[in-house]
This record gives C-alpha cells, structure tokens and sequence, in this order.
C-alpha cells in the first residue's frame, strides 16, 4: 500500500514539476494560496512526500545495512573456514610434536643403547686384548717350551749317535766288500791309530746307494767306546791335504747351527785361541770358556 502511495506522488511531483515551469501554473499556485482547503492539502502532500522520502532512505538504509549483513556472514563463514582451518593445523602441530616427542625419546634411547653398546663393546674390547696378550704370552713361553724339547731332542740323538764317525772317498772294492776290512787298514795306515785291529766296531757300512761315475759312498762307523771316538777323530789332522774327510755323525739341525759359528770357530783356532763345541749340546761354540752368540765378531787383539 505504502509502495503504490510513492509511486502516485512520484508521478505526480514529476507532472507538476513539468507543469510549474510555466507562467500560468506560477500564477495559479500564487492565486491558490489564498484558499484554506487547497493549503491544507498542499501540506498533506508534502508530508507524504517527506514520508515516502523518509521511507525510500531507510529503504535504502535496510538495503545497505542487509548488504554489510550479508558481507558480515560472508566473512562469518570464511572466519568459520579459517578456524576449522587452523583447528585442523592446530591437530596436526599437536600430532607433529607427539611424533616428535616419540622420535626424540627414541632417538634419547638409542643413544643410551649406543653408549651401552659401545661401553660393553669397549669392555670386550680390553678383554680380548687381555686374553690374546694372554694367548701370546702362552703361545711364546709354548714356543720356548717347543724349542727346549726340541733342542733336548736333538742333544738326545746327538748324544746316541757320538760314538758314530763318518769316513769320505775312502775307494770302494767290491759291490760286495767286507766294509769293516777295507776301515781297518784305512784307520791305521791313513791314520796312524795303533789300535787299528783291536778297536771294537758295533757296525760299519756305507751310506746311500752306489751310483756308477759318482765318488765312493761314506762308510759310518759306530765303536763301541766313546773314548775310542775322541782318540780317532783327534787325528783328523793327518788327512789335512788329502781327499779323505773324517767327522762326527751329528743330526742335521746340529750341522746347520754349527756351520753359522764355524767361521769363528776356525778363526779362534788360527789364532791360538781356545774355542770348541760343546759335547753335550754340539750346536753351542765356546771360545775361552764362554758361550759365543751366533753373529758376534771374534775379538782378536783380546787373545792370550
């Protein structure tokens, strides 16, 4: 109702403002003033025209105010997505520093299992050093112990073959001589030993087989008496610039050991000084009385 009450003063101002701008109009509203009844309807209508005026503006104040409303719930429901937004960050800052929190107490305790770890390692560590220090220690008084048996071993057989001499490039007859008949004569004539025929022999023969072009086989000799050993090899000076060789039967090793002290064992002898082997362990050369290292140079301008 009110709306079609502005829209008919709409019209009708607008015909009458086309209206007033003639003279005639001018002089009929100047001649209208002057009767009551028109007057009181011309304020009539200028009261609803200040109403319909009042109602558009607040119309149009609703308008604006519905459009600010409107932008205001807009911004409500993007302020309600920003907080489910940041709710949602929120959780998750929440979850991430649990699981941080997880790793670090995991990452806490497998430090710890690491120092365990390495503390025990390092433990072990020193134990094995202690017992392989333990196992070199045993290996090397094992190794002395070795070398004692060893060494004990080789006097032992040295000291069962002392009564044997080996004889070299003494002429082989026969293939079938009588070994001990060709010793003999070689003892006594060779020699000089008197006891040529009388010496006890246990057994005597040649060593090795016969090779045709070689030189005549060794023939080893085993006397019943030690003492008759020392008397025949004391002799060996007489073969000296001959072909014939004269030596005690001694195990390999012994040979090997001597032959590393012989140049100083010849040296000692050249120049008068006392140096010989040991009966009971050949292998061992003592010079004035003493035990000569193997490799220690011979000191001459010491003899006496």
């Amino acid at each position: 109702m009110l709306k079609k009450i502005l829209e008919k003063k709409r019209s009708e101002c607008s015909s009458s403002g086309e209206s007033s701008t003639s003279p005639d109009a001018k002089t009929l509203r100047s001649v209208d003033v002057n009767f009551p009844e028109e007057v009181e309807e011309h304020e009539a209508d200028n009261e609803i025209f200040t109403a319909s005026n009042m109602v558009e503006g607040l119309h149009k104040t609703l308008e604006e105010i519905n459009q600010k409303l409107e932008k205001l719930d807009a911004v409500q429901t993007l302020l309600q997505k920003l907080e489910g937004r940041i709710q949602k960050l929120e959780c998750s800052q929440t979850t991430a520093n649990r699981d941080i929190e997880n790793l670090t107490e995991n990452f806490k305790a497998v430090v710890k299992q690491q120092q365990i770890s390495a503390t025990s390692l390092q433990g072990h560590r020193e134990e094995t050093s202690l017992a392989l220090t333990d196992l070199q220690k045993a290996n090397d008084d094992l190794q002395v112990k070795l070398k004692e048996i060893e060494d004990k071993n080789l006097y032992l057989e040295a000291y069962s073959r002392r009564e044997n001499i080996i004889f070299e490039n003494i002429r082989q007859v026969t293939d079938r001589e009588d070994t001990e008949s060709v010793l003999r004569p070689f003892l006594e004539t060779e020699l000089g030993y008197k006891d040529a025929n009388t010496v006890e022999i246990q057994r005597v023969h040649r060593l090795g087989k016969k090779r045709d072009g070689e030189k005549p086989r060794p023939i080893i000799a085993r006397f019943l008496r030690y003492k008759d050993c020392e008397e025949i090899l004391s002799m060996g000076a007489r073969l000296r610039g001959s072909t014939f060789r004269m030596y005690q039967d001694l195990p390999h090793e012994i040979v090997l050991r001597r032959k590393k002290l012989m140049n100083t064992f010849k040296e000692a002898r050249r120049n008068n000084i006392p140096a010989s082997f040991s009966r009971a362990q050949p292998d061992k050369l003592f010079i004035k009385g003493k035990v000569w290292p193997v490799g220690k140079p011979l000191e001459i301008h010491v003899q006496e």
